[in-house]
């Protein structure tokens, strides 16, 4: 199954055991286990509002998840 921008944090990270590395990788800090706790219902686009990634960060790490 491919992730898109309406896949959810919790989704990810249900099927893919490595999300939380590659979430810091492209966030460029540690994961924060109480703010990702609040964030598991919300999409990457929902996300992607609240950490500051344009487009071009989406897709990036889109890429990586879904390629890992």
């Amino acid at each position: 199954m491919a992730f898109t921008a309406n896949s959810t944090l919790g989704e990810i990270i249900k099927e893919k055991s490595n999300a939380k590395e590659i979430i810091a990788k492209h966030a460029g800090q540690p994961v924060n286990e109480s703010q990702l706790a609040m964030a598991m219902g919300m999409t990457v686009q929902q996300v992607a509002g609240f950490v500051g990634w344009n487009q071009e960060k989406i897709e990036a790490f889109l890429k990586d998840i879904n390629e890992s």
